[in-house]
């Protein structure tokens, strides 16, 4: 019997079910452009967030704030103003309640009131501007009620008609706002159209008036006043500018407001009404004001009609936001600095009653683009001070701005979501498996990534910090087990997690929590979904 060898079977190769899900993957980079509250949802475009809290926007991602320290105790209420003195080398810091003012460069307890500097006050809202002549330097601190408090260094000089020095001619105690321009000071006298003027290089002396009373027409009265350069071709001059508190801004060039022929009227311009005098900011040449439709340069009100100016200003991508926090905190007068070392412009939001969240907004200097909220901090007033930021609280507090990582022992929360994202594919379901978010950290922490679906944000529960821990620094770290170049180097950190969202647009989350010692220097870079596509929902 001959045996013959079986035939091997062949399988035909399975064919791909074109109707199988496919995973695909989808990267989507850090909110570089910020805080974005004016764009169409259903065709927002990349590196923008739909909420931001406590992230501040870098030119390469976001980074988590720092926290906050109490830096001092002045009153039981509200700290009204802030403000900084500066001659050669020393520079000093001064804080204002309703009836006093208190020197705050050095204190031996935050938690004790330090003695007053300046008592018996019958308003604490201070304008201030420093001047320097000859005799020295000078800061005059003017509130429209009581007589103007001149410091030299050592010593608050009430002002009055025959004090030494003097200013005459006018009830120094009517002056509200102050300001110098070419050489001479100027001020306002509250609720009314009249500006008066010191002789040049004079801290006293006979003061002469000039009235805007024929110029502004839509009444109110004079606010604030400030200096504007722009470019008339031949190079950048100066130009002397006054706001009142209907929105007119009046721009005039020359150096002296006596004189026709060394005195002439730029323009008037129209903006709405601004938030505080003190609302205001240099940037470059320009000046910007804080007024109800947003921060507005006065070189785009003079191009521009009021009524499309929140399209030029800079606040135009939070410009819905803005206007809400006009309407909810319009009744104190706001407050913007520029902090040049930490790259931010922060502005006070202050709280009118305890049913309002205390949070500032802030911006990236060098990008524009928004922070968003920066809760927990009470911002009724905020100065810069030896390149330090400063808020003062309604209760009476002072704190440092982005010192450790907590507020003052309370943990903080920072909280990023996405605009909403078709992910290639708009109108089909899809179902998001699997997320990873990108960081660059000098520290510990535990991030907890999520996301959102259907344009409705459902964050998850608040996490935990991530355990306290000291930066590893000489004399201070543990031999053989401290890291010396912690706080210093960065790491990359990438961590796939588990979502299990279904739906047709995705937004994705980042939640950290920090309540720890060091300040955290931790930077979101990117965020990555893994994802299956499904039909499109009918």
């Amino acid at each position: 019997m001959t045996v013959k060898p079986g035939r091997a079977q062949v399988r035909p190769t399975a064919k791909a079910n074109p109707q199988a899900p496919r995973m695909q993957h989808k990267a989507f980079p850090a909110p570089t452009r910020g805080w974005i509250a004016n764009e169409n949802l259903a065709l927002s475009q990349p590196a923008g967030a739909l909420m931001l809290e406590n992230w501040i926007p870098t030119s390469t991602g976001i980074r988590s704030r720092g926290g906050s320290l109490k830096h001092a105790t002045i009153s039981t209420g509200p700290v009204l103003r802030m403000w900084t003195y500066k001659s050669g080398d020393v520079e000093e810091f001064f804080a204002s309640d309703a009836t006093k003012i208190f020197n705050i460069t050095t204190v031996a307890d935050a938690d004790v009131i330090p003695t007053p500097v300046v008592t018996g006050q019958t308003s604490g809202y201070y304008s201030t501007a420093q001047f320097g002549t000859a005799g020295g330097d000078y800061l005059y601190a003017v509130n429209g009620t009581d007589s103007p408090r001149l410091y030299d260094g050592s010593t608050f000089t009430a002002i009055t008609g025959v004090s030494t020095p003097a200013i005459t001619g006018v009830t120094t105690s009517i002056l509200s706002f102050v300001w110098s321009f070419a050489n001479r000071l100027f001020f306002i006298e509250k609720n009314s159209m009249n500006v008066w003027y010191l002789p040049v290089d004079s801290i006293g002396g006979a003061a002469q008036s000039f009235s805007l009373a024929g110029i502004f027409q839509d009444g109110g009265s004079l606010l604030c006043g400030g200096k504007w350069s722009m470019d008339s071709g031949d190079g950048l001059d100066d130009k002397w500018v006054v706001i009142s508190t209907a929105g007119e801004v009046a721009v005039y060039q020359g150096t002296n407001p006596g004189s026709a022929a060394d005195w002439q009227k730029v323009g008037v311009y129209q903006i709405t009404g601004p938030m505080g005098p003190n609302a205001t900011m240099q940037a470059g040449g320009d000046l910007l004001i804080g007024t109800k439709d947003g921060i507005v340069p006065i070189s785009a009100a003079v191009d521009k009609d009021i009524a499309a100016l929140s399209l030029a200003a800079v606040t135009a991508s939070i410009e819905p936001e803005w206007k809400a926090e006009v309407v909810a905190r319009g009744s104190l007068p706001w407050e913007i600095i520029k902090w040049p070392t930490n790259n931010l412009m922060v502005v006070s939001l202050p709280v009118p009653n305890d049913t309002i969240a205390p949070y500032c907004f802030a911006a990236n200097l060098e990008t524009g683009a928004w922070a968003g909220r920066i809760t927990g901090w009470n911002t009724r007033c905020i100065a810069l001070f030896a390149d330090q930021g400063y808020f003062g609280t309604n209760t009476g507090t002072i704190h440092a701005m982005e010192v450790g990582g907590s507020d003052d022992g309370e943990n903080y929360t920072c909280k990023y979501v996405g605009l909403p994202d078709h992910l290639d594919a708009p109108g089909v379901t899809k179902t998001i498996h699997q997320a990873r978010s990108i960081f660059k950290s000098t520290c510990p922490f535990d991030a907890q990534i999520s996301a959102s679906v259907d344009y409705t944000v459902d964050l998850p529960g608040i996490p935990s910090s991530t355990a306290d821990f000291i930066q590893d620094v000489w004399d201070v770290g543990l031999w053989d087990v401290a890291i010396w170049d912690a706080g210093t180097a960065s790491t990359i950190s990438t961590q796939w997690v588990s979502v299990g969202k279904t739906g047709f647009v995705f937004m994705p989350q980042v939640q950290i929590t920090f309540g720890v010692t060091p300040k955290p220097v931790t930077e979101l870079v990117a965020f990555d979904v893994l994802y299956e596509n499904g039909g499109v929902m009918t």
